[in-house]
């Protein structure tokens, strides 16, 4: 009978990678608007190369259970000693959070409009036009002659 492992993996960024002991199968269950979709992938090392192969043998719309006793039975068929399981926990609803804005304005009391003080209003200043203050071009360029 092929041992039970957890699939042990690491997620960088979208990628998420990890190291099965070849060679093994892999049974993964995750949810689909709350339905359960599993896979069953074989992982073998080349012979040859090295290199890390994989092949996906089984993908049912069936629960955790039912695609962990399909690897099971098929496990002796390709001389797979080991079985890497990863089952998702069911998702559940979340309940929407309540607007930000809204409960600091339903805690806040209302003040009574003859109550409020109108806050005394700033007089607008402009400020100067620098180019009308400025002198033309020609007059700037004799005054700088003059003074020198």
């Amino acid at each position: 009978m092929a041992t039970l492992l957890s699939l042990k993996s690491v997620e960088i960024g979208d990628v998420e990678l990890f190291m099965p002991s070849p060679p093994c199968l892999v049974v993964n269950t995750f949810y689909v608007d709350g339905e359960p979709e599993s896979t069953v992938v074989y992982v073998w090392q080349d012979a040859e190369t090295g290199e890390l192969k994989s092949e996906l043998v089984y993908m049912q719309p069936a629960p955790f259970e039912e695609a962990l006793a399909w690897a099971e039975e098929n496990a002796p068929a390709r001389s797979v000693e080991r079985i890497h399981t990863r089952h998702a926990p069911k998702a559940e609803p979340k309940p929407k959070p309540a607007r930000k804005g809204a409960a600091k304005r339903k805690a806040a009391p209302k003040k009574a409009a003859s109550k409020r003080k109108a806050a005394p209003k700033k007089a607008a200043r402009k400020a100067p036009a620098r180019k009308a203050a400025r002198k033309p071009a020609g007059k700037r360029r004799t005054a700088r002659k003059a003074k020198r």
